[in-house]
């Protein structure tokens, strides 16, 4: 019996390293894909002579997709049971999808792919969330999830990934580092089907009766921390979504910058976004949710603050965006942990889908186009400073939030 209790505990770690290794990798790859025409943007404005404000609007039909797509599948997900099903198809899709921009030959070709693409990503990363915080013991949530998310969207996609793409822009041209994005996705989605364990069978309380959709959004909203955590979610990702659509044409075009040299300056924000998306979500696990986002929200002003005051340095911009982009480790705290934190189980899935979502239809759909339009107005440097309010305003929403961290308020 003694040997059967800790073989136990052995293959739930087992299952639970391999679990995060593949959810991360699958991030990593959605992460990557979805940037790449930010990554590429010199080469694609030159070849399709496109402005600020499309640039910009591309950025949002990508967004409009996921925000969409990432409420109705954790919906999807929540009221089948079938998580693994709907996150192994998404992977799928995805990674087709991927390498169709590079057929695109004008602007509304290009924004199509990409408003495809979204719609595919979408449900991925609440699902994974989900996975995550069922097989995850709640003094280890925090840094499970922040570890899943940051590491794959940062780690792989924001240090590799623009280092990768402008590397094989500049040899083989952006079309060919479209195409090649397939590869990465299909594997992963292999992974997923033999390392993912088959979806447990819902308990009586997750098996209850459904309501309507608009039960369960209308349910959500009135939870504090869940209007609390969409409005940090909104501004945060407003914040994210500008810094990656504009800032390898602010290095290139203001600081005067080769394209790769950028691609290494914005390789060191991926560092500096995967060290925050241990450090900030492992801190949460001791000593609140609250006061880390309260915190990391001030942060996140240091980033752009820099871009506007250092001069053309690459060495010194590195710098600016390694500590600069550090603050987003607190993604993962407001798009997953809060959310999850304060809802019933039945609508986990659910809630992480409808942060995730209403973060990219305000941070991605919205503000990308106005700021653009900004910055075809008053130039590029409008971004940051439009940046440096979005985080003010974050944090003073992060104020109304309830503690939901498990070691500080004992849930289980």
């Amino acid at each position: 019996m003694a040997t059967q209790a800790a073989a136990r505990p052995k293959s739930e770690l087992n299952y639970m390293l391999g679990l995060m290794l593949v959810l991360t990798l699958g991030n990593g790859i959605v992460g990557f894909d979805r940037q790449t025409v930010s990554f590429l943007a010199p080469f694609i404005v030159k070849d399709l002579g496109l402005n600020n404000t499309q640039i910009g609007s591309i950025a949002a039909a990508l967004s409009l997709a996921i925000a969409l797509s990432s409420f109705v599948g954790g919906q999807l997900a929540d009221r089948s049971g079938r998580g693994k099903a709907v996150l192994v198809a998404c992977t799928l899709l995805f990674s087709l999808l991927s390498g169709v921009s590079g057929f695109a030959g004008s602007f509304m070709v290009l924004l199509l792919c990409r408003f495809a693409l979204g719609a595919t990503e979408g449900p991925i990363v609440p699902i994974s969330q989900a996975m995550i915080l069922r097989a995850s013991s709640p003094k280890w949530r925090g840094f499970n999830m922040g570890f899943m998310q940051m590491v794959g969207a940062f780690g792989i996609a924001g240090f590799i990934g623009p280092v990768v793409a402008t590397q094989l822009g500049e040899a083989h041209g952006w079309r060919t580092a479209m195409f090649l994005s397939i590869i990465p996705g299909l594997i992963v989605a292999a992974m997923m089907v033999f390392l993912i364990r088959p979806d447990p069978k819902q308990r009586p309380a997750e098996a209850e009766p459904k309501g309507a959709l608009i039960a369960d959004f209308s349910e959500l909203l009135k939870i504090r921390n869940m209007r609390a955590s969409l409005a940090i979610a909104g501004l945060v990702t407003a914040w994210l979504v500008l810094n990656s659509s504009f800032l390898v044409l602010f290095l290139t075009s203001v600081k005067g910058l080769a394209p790769t040299t950028a691609g290494w300056v914005i390789g060191m924000g991926g560092w500096g976004a995967f060290v925050g998306g241990i450090l900030f979500p492992t801190i949460s696990d001791r000593v609140g949710r609250k006061p880390v986002l309260v915190l990391g929200c001030l942060a996140a002003t240091l980033g752009p603050i820099a871009m506007l005051v250092l001069p053309s340095d690459p060495v010194l911009l590195a710098i600016g965006v390694l500590v600069g982009w550090m603050p987003l480790g607190i993604a993962p705290l407001y798009c997953a942990a809060v959310p999850s934190e304060s809802v019933r189980p039945g609508l986990v899935t659910t809630a992480v889908g409808l942060s995730m979502g209403f973060a990219e239809l305000f941070g991605g759909v919205v503000v990308p186009p106005l700021a653009g339009r900004a910055a075809d107005m008053f130039g590029l440097q409008a971004i940051f400073v439009i940046c440096i309010g979005l985080a003010l305003v974050a944090a003073f929403a992060a104020l109304f939030l309830k503690e939901t961290a498990p070691g500080k308020t004992g849930a289980a």
